[in-house]
């Protein structure tokens, strides 16, 4: 739990401790509101907290939901009202599968140069771990790191974040933008020459289902790129499936698209 969620001035023990205090509450306010009390109940609890322990449970409360969770699964818990009859939340994504980590990315991250602190950017990009960056500074970084050529798996390590986690940052932040009628211009070092275990391990990857996509944001090279990797079309030397060419063009068949021996890209 962050200084910033309950206060400068409290230490990690603090936090803990508070953290600590705050899971029956939790657990308690989560059994009303599912059913083991009504309104007054929930004030009763709330009030009785102070604005300290009152954010804390909100914090604690978060970090009891897995944010990967389907938005109709998170609230599956309303799906009869009190005459037992089924309730549809007119809500995003109820029956798209789309996840709580989803439905938050749509709201809008302000990318205004003006709020945000270059300095703080450009220490986490080398690899400077005491850098505490917003959601719109991680992503700022994320842009710029790719600006410079490098790949997420990298900007991950930089970033100290698990290996994947950037590319489903970016994924989600495309998805979002898109919602909101704009495009998110991320930078791809199409000029890179990948080795064998890349390309190899790509075109496994594309065997086992992968979107070129999805490819492409994990292994730091444009889409049109892996495309042309996964069909033969580029790295013809090198081994791993190859993709048909789709009915009527090609390659159709069964049989392998002809190579060129061009780079990636």
């Amino acid at each position: 739990m962050s200084e910033a969620m309950v206060g400068a001035a409290v230490g990690a023990k603090e936090r803990g401790d508070l953290a600590e205090k705050m899971l029956p509450v939790a657990g308690r306010l989560a059994s009303i509101v599912r059913g083991d009390g009504g309104l007054q109940d929930v004030q009763q609890l709330i009030g009785s907290l102070g604005a300290q322990e009152q954010v804390a449970l909100l914090v604690v409360l978060a970090g009891l939901v897995d944010p990967d969770t389907p938005v109709s699964d998170a609230l599956r818990w309303l799906e009869f009202n009190e005459h037992g009859e089924t309730i549809v939340p007119e809500l995003p994504g109820w029956n798209q599968g789309i996840t709580l980590r989803d439905l938050g990315e749509e709201l809008p991250v302000d990318t205004d140069p003006a709020d945000l602190d270059e300095v703080a950017v450009a220490r986490a990009l080398k690899g400077d771990r005491t850098v505490r960056l917003s959601r719109a500074e991680r992503l700022q970084a994320i842009l710029t790191g790719r600006k410079q050529g490098k790949t997420y798996l990298e900007i991950d390590a930089l970033l100290g974040y698990r290996p994947g986690s950037t590319n489903q940052a970016v994924l989600r932040a495309c998805r979002a933008a898109e919602a909101r009628g704009e495009v998110l211009e991320v930078a791809s070092p199409d000029s890179r020459v990948l080795t064998q275990q890349e390309v190899v391990a790509i075109r496994k990857e594309a065997g086992a289902g992968a979107t070129d996509v999805e490819l492409a944001l994990r292994h730091g090279v444009s889409r049109p790129a892996v495309s042309r990797l996964v069909s033969g079309a580029t790295y013809a030397q090198y081994g791993g499936p190859l993709r048909c060419a789709p009915s009527g063009e090609e390659g159709s068949g069964g049989r392998r698209v002809p190579a060129r021996q061009d780079a990636a890209g």
